[in-house]
C-alpha cells in the first residue's frame, strides 16, 4: 500500500509539474524581434527608477568635449553615442588606460549615489561585472586584443560597456524600484527575448 501511495504521490507531482510548466511556457509572448512592440510614446525609460546620482560637472564637461568634435553629419554625429560616454568613464576615473577599474566603479557610485538609493549600487556593478565578463569573453573567442580607436580619439568599447550596463539593470531592475505597468512588463519581456547579452551589436574587430 506504500508503494502504491509513493507512486501515486510521484505521478501526481510530475503531472502538476507538466501543466505549471505548459502554462509558463503559453503565459510568455513570443515576439516576433524584428517588429518591437507598439508603445504608443510610452516613456520605457520610467519603468525602472533611476537612482539619484550627483555628477558634478563632468556630464557638461563630457558634452562640451563631445560637441567640439569633427562629424560629417552635424545634426546626428555617430561618434556620439560612442565618445561620451568614454568621457564618462574617463572623467569618474573608471576607465584607465582602456581598462575598467572596478574597484573604482563601486567606489564612485557609492559616493555620488543618493543615500536613498544605495541599494542600486550592488545591482549596478553586478551589470557592470555581467557585461565586462561577456564583452571581454566576446573579444577573447574573436582573438581582439582591443577595439580599434575611432579617428576622434575614443574607443567603442566604452560605449558597448554603457549601453549594456543600462540594459542589463533595466532587465534586472529590483522590484522596488520597478513600475509594474503593461508597457514596462512587456518591453521587459521583448528585450529579454530578442535583445540578449551584450544587448549591442560588438564590432568584429
Amino acid at each position: 500500500m506504500t508503494e502504491q501511495l509513493l507512486l501515486f504521490v510521484c505521478t501526481l507531482t510530475f503531472v502538476l509539474w507538466q501543466a505549471q510548466a505548459q502554462t509558463q511556457t503559453q503565459a510568455q509572448t513570443a515576439y516576433n524581434c524584428t517588429a518591437p512592440p507598439n508603445f504608443n510614446n510610452f516613456d520605457i525609460n520610467s519603468c525602472c527608477r533611476a537612482p539619484e546620482l550627483d555628477m558634478g560637472d563632468v556630464p557638461q564637461k563630457c558634452h562640451k568635449y563631445v560637441s567640439q568634435l569633427k562629424s560629417a553629419n552635424s545634426k546626428y554625429p555617430s561618434h556620439t553615442h560612442l565618445c561620451y560616454p568614454d568621457c564618462i568613464y574617463r572623467e569618474t576615473g573608471a576607465l584607465l588606460n582602456g581598462k575598467v577599474r572596478m574597484e573604482r566603479v563601486k567606489q564612485y557610485l557609492e559616493q555620488h549615489i543618493h543615500q536613498r538609493d544605495q541599494d542600486m549600487v550592488a545591482h549596478i556593478v553586478r551589470s557592470f561585472v555581467t557585461c565586462l565578463g561577456n564583452i571581454k569573453g566576446h573579444m577573447k573567442s574573436s582573438n581582439i586584443e582591443a577595439y580599434k580607436v575611432l579617428p576622434h580619439g575614443c574607443s567603442p568599447f566604452a560605449g558597448m560597456l554603457y549601453s549594456c550596463v543600462n540594459a542589463e539593470t533595466f532587465l534586472n531592475c529590483p522590484a522596488s524600484k520597478w513600475k509594474n505597468e503593461r508597457p514596462c512588463n512587456q518591453a521587459k519581456e521583448f528585450a529579454t527575448q530578442c535583445n540578449p547579452l551584450p544587448h549591442v551589436p560588438l564590432p568584429s574587430s
